[in-house]
């Protein structure tokens, strides 16, 4: 059997003893059973220090996770704007860059490590950029199409938020309404 299952059962039967489920000598000669002869306090400490570190691990990997699709999306969203002569081209770079991101976080492995949320945040930012990027490319000035196109974005978002119970994602598409919303009542 292996270690994880023994720890398992052991805190199972913990469990029992400390809930008055099995009567206390059953459940003390059960963890000795299960635990082999070992101290299992002392496996419950081994046990902790190694989910200690495999949690920094996962925190480091999120981590990096974050600060790489977010350097993408930022490079991306730079790059629209600066490369104004190719126009299709960046739009093109931010699209396959957003269809990679989210073949990535369709992925089970990645949500159940919660490294999806990365992700979702940066396809947002690039959908953004990608919707400046086409109003600063073929129409620029017109004020009402930006508005529109932000409206999009922030009811894309609050929608996302809502289907997929994004807490993030509701409230910025919700803030993003209200302050476009705002602004539409202080400039008339």
């Amino acid at each position: 059997m292996t270690k994880e299952k023994k720890q398992i059962i052991i805190s199972e039967i913990r469990y029992w003893k400390q809930n008055k489920l099995l009567p206390e000598h059953y459940c003390d000669f059960l963890i000795t059973l299960y635990a082999q002869g070992e101290d299992p306090d002392e496996m419950v400490i081994k046990e902790s220090s190694a989910l200690h570190k495999e949690k920094k691990q996962l925190r480091t990997k999120q981590l990096m996770i974050l600060l790489i699709s977010l350097l993408l999306a930022g490079l991306v969203s730079v790059a629209m704007f600066l490369l104004k002569e190719y126009p299709i081209a960046t739009l093109l770079a931010a699209t396959v860059l957003s269809l990679l991101f989210l073949v990535i976080a369709s992925g089970k492995s990645f949500i159940k490590r919660g490294f999806a949320p990365f992700l979702y945040i940066s396809m947002a930012f690039l959908l953004l950029m990608m919707s400046l990027k086409i109003w600063t490319a073929f129409f620029n000035g017109e004020t009402t199409l930006l508005i529109g196109l932000l409206v999009l974005n922030c009811s894309l978002w609050l929608f996302t938020g809502r289907l997929m119970n994004l807490l993030y994602f509701t409230i910025s598409g919700s803030l993003g309404l209200l302050t476009i919303v705002g602004f539409l009542i202080l400039s008339f």
